[in-house]
C-alpha cells in the first residue's frame, strides 16, 4: 500500500493535483482513494470528492496528528471497502511536524507501506518568501509554512502558469540554494503531463524511513494556528423567481469581496455550491467566479473560511453578506450549520 501525504496552505492547490492524479490512477485501474483532513467538521473538499466518484473519507475536528486514531481508521475502511493501493492523505493546511506525528506512526502500524510526504506551495508566495518574506500573514503563520517545506521529502511548486520564464529561473536558483538535496518538481496541476511527472516521483520516493522529525516550537505553532479563524457554515438559499444559482454566485463574490475590503489575509477560501462546483479565493484573486446556472428555486452552498482574523470577524461578515443578498432581491437564506473557532493548541497522539 502506498500512502501520498500532502502539505501546504494559502490556495498552493493540492486539492486539485490529488483530484487529478486521483483520476489518472483509477483509469489505470489502480484502486485509489483519498482522505480529506480539517479541524472544521463540514469540508469542501470531502463533498467535492464525493461529487466526483472518487473514493474518500474525511477525518474532522482535528489535524491528522491529534486524530490519529480517525486516519488509522480511514485507512483501514478503505482498503476493506475498495480494496485501496494507494491513498492521498490532504493534510489540514495549517498542519506540520508530519514526519514525526504521523509518517513514523503509520510506518509502524503499516511497516510493508510506502508513505511520502509532498509539501506544496503556490509559486508566487514563495518567490515573496524566499526573496526575504512577506508580511501577507503573521511571522507564526509564516513559520508553519516554512516548517511544512522544510521536513517535507517532496517539494511541489506549483500553479507555474502564473509566472514568467524569468520569475522562474529565479524560483529555481532560491529552491537550490534554500533546499539543496530535497526533490523538487514544478508543475502547473491543471497539466497531465504534470501530474503524470509527480505521481512518477511518489511512486519511486523511498525516503520515508531517512526523513528527519522536525525541531520545532510548539507555541510558535500553536500561536500561528490560532491567528486564523475558522468559520464551516452550511446554508440554503430559496427564491420564488428561480433565480436561486444566481444569488449563490452573488452571495460567494460579495463573501469574497468583503474580506478583500477588510484586509484579511486569507489561508484559504473555498465554497461548495450544490455539492458540485467547487471555488477557491486566494488574496491575489481579482476575478469574481462565474457559474454554469439554470432556474432553480433551491441552493445550496458551503463555506470553509481560514482567515487571519478573529473566527468571529468572520461570523459577522459573511452574516453581513446574507443580509445584503436577502435585502436586494427578496430571497430567503438560511443558515443550518455553523461552526467557527480559532484552532486550539495541537496536541499529537504520537511524536516519533
Amino acid at each position: 500500500m502506498k500512502i501520498h501525504l500532502l502539505s501546504g496552505f494559502l490556495g498552493s492547490g493540492k486539492t486539485t493535483a490529488i483530484h487529478a492524479a486521483a483520476r489518472t490512477l483509477l483509469q489505470q485501474g489502480i484502486h485509489t482513494s483519498v482522505i480529506t483532513n480539517d479541524q472544521g467538521i463540514k469540508l469542501v473538499d470531502g463533498d467535492f470528492f464525493k461529487s466526483t466518484g472518487i473514493p474518500g473519507r474525511q477525518v474532522t475536528g482535528g489535524c491528522f496528528c491529534c486524530n490519529f486514531a480517525a486516519l488509522d481508521s480511514s485507512i483501514q475502511s478503505l482498503v476493506t471497502a475498495n480494496n485501496t493501493a494507494v491513498i492521498f492523505a490532504e493534510s489540514v493546511g495549517s498542519c506540520t511536524d508530519i514526519v514525526a506525528t504521523v509518517l513514523k506512526p503509520l510506518l509502524q502500524f503499516y511497516p510493508a507501506a510506502q508513505v511520502t510526504i509532498s509539501a506544496f506551495a503556490d509559486v508566487r508566495l514563495l518567490q515573496l518568501m524566499l526573496n526575504g518574506g512577506t508580511n501577507l500573514f503573521d511571522e507564526t503563520v509564516n513559520y508553519i509554512y516554512l516548517k511544512q517545506l522544510e521536513e517535507a521529502g517532496i517539494i511541489v511548486v506549483n500553479k507555474m502558469d502564473l509566472i514568467d520564464q524569468t520569475t522562474l529561473a529565479e524560483i529555481k536558483v532560491l529552491m537550490q540554494q534554500k533546499y539543496p538535496g530535497k526533490i523538487i518538481l514544478f508543475q502547473n496541476s491543471m497539466v497531465e503531463n504534470d501530474i503524470v511527472k509527480w505521481i512518477d516521483t511518489i511512486n519511486h520516493e523511498d525516503s520515508s524511513g531517512s526523513l528527519a522529525s522536525l525541531d520545532i516550537n510548539y507555541d510558535t505553532y500553536a500561536a500561528g494556528e490560532a491567528k486564523l479563524g475558522w468559520l464551516d457554515q452550511e446554508l440554503e438559499i430559496h427564491s420564488s423567481d428561480n433565480s436561486a444559482l444566481q444569488l449563490a454566485e452573488d452571495l460567494v463574490n460579495l463573501i469574497y469581496k468583503k474580506i478583500v475590503e477588510q484586509r484579511y489575509v486569507i489561508g484559504h477560501l473555498k465554497m461548495l455550491i450544490n455539492a458540485t462546483n467547487k471555488i477557491s479565493f486566494t488574496n491575489d484573486h481579482d476575478v469574481m467566479v462565474e457559474i454554469k446556472k439554470t432556474p432553480s428555486t433551491l441552493a445550496t452552498l458551503l463555506i470553509n473560511a481560514r482567515v487571519q482574523t478573529d473566527a468571529e470577524d468572520i461570523v459577522q461578515l459573511v452574516s453581513a453578506a446574507v443580509d445584503q443578498i436577502e435585502k436586494r432581491s427578496g430571497c430567503k437564506i438560511v443558515v443550518f450549520n455553523q461552526s467557527a473557532f480559532q484552532p486550539g493548541y495541537p496536541k499529537p497522539l504520537y511524536r516519533l
